[in-house]
């Protein structure tokens, strides 16, 4: 009788209101494609079971294929779909909704590993919300400098000198043959 003594009384239960309906909006990548059953074919790939034949079975939970279509024929159906560029980019939409509207579960759970000072990933909880919240700022100095070394002056003056005893022999300057701009190597540069 201890245990009818002990019970605790509930209180009643509060009524929660009812929330808006809210409509699920497609995006532009879903309102592209050809049909509803494109469109049912995406949300079922969303259901089914990953692994083997869950796009066939995704086809066929979308109304694809009739009730005597081969599995063979079901495969290329479903192969089809899942390789349309238009269904590519429709998925792409599903999936970026889908992660953002993961974010709350994966919050509480990164939550409960950094509370949990005995979980072996504990530190690396922690350090990964600090990245994120004060990322390390890093600075860097770049100077650059160009040294017009003695080689560079000299073959400007040879040219230069060139160019005046063309003009003496009565040459066109203008009309020579261009220069062949070489860069010398390390190998050429030990040679010399």
């Amino acid at each position: 009788m201890t245990g009818v003594a002990n019970k605790r009384k509930r209180a009643p239960r509060r009524e929660i209101e009812p929330l808006e309906p809210i409509e699920a909006r497609e995006g532009p990548a879903m309102k592209a494609l050809p049909s509803d059953r494109h469109r049912a074919f995406v949300r079922a790939l969303y259901t089914v079971r990953p692994g083997h034949g869950a796009k066939v079975k995704a086809a066929k939970l979308a109304g694809f294929g009739t009730d005597v279509s081969s599995p063979a024929s079901m495969a290329t159906i479903a192969s089809r779909l899942a390789h349309d560029e238009r269904v590519l980019a429709a998925i792409e939409e599903e999936d970026k909704k889908y992660i953002r509207s993961s974010a709350p579960r994966a919050l509480s759970a990164l939550g409960r590993l950094i509370e949990d000072p005995h979980h072996r990933d504990h530190a690396r909880g922690i350090a990964m919300v600090l990245d994120r919240t004060a990322p390390v700022q890093t600075q860097h100095t770049v100077k650059v400098t160009h040294d017009a070394s003695e080689r560079l002056v000299a073959t400007a003056a040879v040219l230069k000198r060139i160019a005046e005893l063309a003009a003496r022999a009565g040459l066109d300057v203008g009309r020579m043959p261009p220069l062949i701009d070489v860069t010398p190597t390390e190998k050429s540069e030990r040679a010399s």
